[in-house]
């Protein structure tokens, strides 16, 4: 694992290369936060800005997010002509966000040769709330990573807490199958090995043995912690439509309210919206004020997709994605064996 500061290092000359030459217009990456185990993103315009650039394992954000509202299309033809040229923009991405960015590219919403991907072969990011848990009632004032990668908080009182990384590492980041970019245009870091690729396959066959009235249980008791605050979907880069389905008022497709028919229908829509294009990044999980385990329905149907078709979204911006492209040859069963 090539430590952080390392890295951080190697992100700093790369985006001082890239905007002293103005090969991009604008590096987007992450800067230290106020708050421990945070980190903030971070849009850099000018090469005498480069020390605010930081890497840690707090890095969490997928800043694939933001890619789809720096490239938005004008809303008329006479809007495109006098909108300015479209910026170069480079775009640091672990694993999971290079893919997310490849769909974008894949689905047309980024234009690939608008972007540089500098990518960062990821050992897992930390999950605050695990990190939390794990202090009990102390409070966290700071936070940073040793030589062996483990964490050190300063607590309340004055002491230092270790947290071994491997206890409070985020689910999605011990279920990564591919947390080195693939297809980087720059790559940092030694290559990583994932840790438990078939972890996510095993817990969504263990939902899938339950009865159908377990599984509907099970599904209502995570759905009932819901506020609809709508966070899962903003924090979603997939989730990038100009206006949402979830959102339309003429006519009113679904209701906005917290009860449950309305918080159901707003999963499974959100969920099936997401069947072959969901990268696994655990942005949705992350954000949930609510603890939801939001990420159960969409693996499930990403699995679905994986088996009928052997697509995963963003291995490869040349191919069509899975829900765009049909062959003769592709699965039927489904249509009259559910």
């Amino acid at each position: 694992m090539t430590p952080s500061h390392e890295i951080e290092a190697r992100l700093r000359e790369t985006a001082e290369e890239l905007l002293r030459e103005k090969r991009v217009d604008l590096f987007l990456g992450y800067e230290k936060a106020t708050l421990p185990f945070r980190t903030t993103p971070l849009f850099l315009t000018s090469p005498e800005e480069v020390e605010r650039l930081a890497w840690n394992p707090f890095c969490t954000t997928n800043l694939a997010v933001y890619l789809p509202r720096l490239f938005k299309a004008p809303a008329s033809a006479r809007e495109a002509e006098r909108a300015p040229p479209l910026p170069t923009v480079a775009v640091v991405l672990k694993g999971c966000d290079a893919r997310s960015a490849i769909a974008l590219v894949q689905e047309r919403q980024v234009p690939r040769e608008k972007l540089v991907l500098v990518g960062v072969a990821c050992p897992g990011m930390v999950d605050v709330r695990k990190a939390e848990r794990a202090l009990g009632e102390h409070e966290a004032l700071g936070a940073g990573e040793d030589a062996l990668g483990n964490i050190h908080v300063v607590v309340e009182d004055g002491r230092e807490v270790t947290l071994p990384r491997e206890e409070i590492v985020a689910d999605a980041c011990l279920e990564c199958r591919a947390p080195t970019p693939s297809l980087p245009d720059v790559l940092v870091g030694e290559p990583v090995e994932g840790k438990d690729p078939d972890g996510a396959r095993r817990q969504t066959d263990e939902f899938a043995s339950k009865t159908l009235d377990d599984r509907w249980a099970h599904l209502q008791d995570e759905l009932s912690k819901c506020i609809r605050c709508n966070a899962c979907r903003q924090a979603c880069p997939m989730c990038y439509c100009k206006e949402c389905l979830l959102d339309q008022t003429r006519p009113r497709w679904v209701g906005t309210s917290t009860d449950m028919s309305d918080v159901t229908i707003y999963h499974l829509v959100r969920a099936f919206h997401m069947a072959g294009r969901c990268t696994e990044c655990g942005a949705c999980a992350r954000a949930c004020s609510m603890g939801i385990d939001t990420r159960l329905l969409t693996r499930k149907l990403g699995q679905e997709v994986e088996d009928l078709y052997g697509y995963r979204s963003g291995e490869s911006a040349d191919v069509l994605p899975a829900l765009s492209a049909f062959d003769m040859d592709d699965a039927q069963d489904f249509l009259t064996e559910p």
